[in-house]
């Protein structure tokens, strides 16, 4: 395997890593936000309840999304280990 190879090979699996974890850091994120946001204007500064609600959202979306990152996640496979000859030259 080449360089070129490689660098492809390592750049398509980093998008495949930004594309299944976005949803779930963009819903962390908005969770994270709209709670601290009405901490600020509640004036009540626990911390047990940014940490729970952003754990709770975080795993309802990984539990809803994780059919489709499955399926997503197969698919890469499948096409990398279709077209491996591409690697071994």
């Amino acid at each position: 395997m080449g360089v070129d190879q490689a660098v492809l090979l390592g750049r398509a699996v980093l998008e495949e890593v930004v594309i299944l974890a976005g949803p779930i850091l963009l819903v962390a994120m908005t969770v994270s936000l709209v709670v601290n946001v009405a901490q600020v204007l509640t004036s009540l500064q626990d911390t047990t309840i940014s940490s729970v609600t952003r754990l709770l959202a975080t795993g309802g979306a990984l539990f809803f999304t994780m059919p489709w990152m499955w399926r997503h996640l197969a698919h890469m496979t499948l096409n990398m280990f279709s077209d491996f000859h591409v690697y071994l030259q």
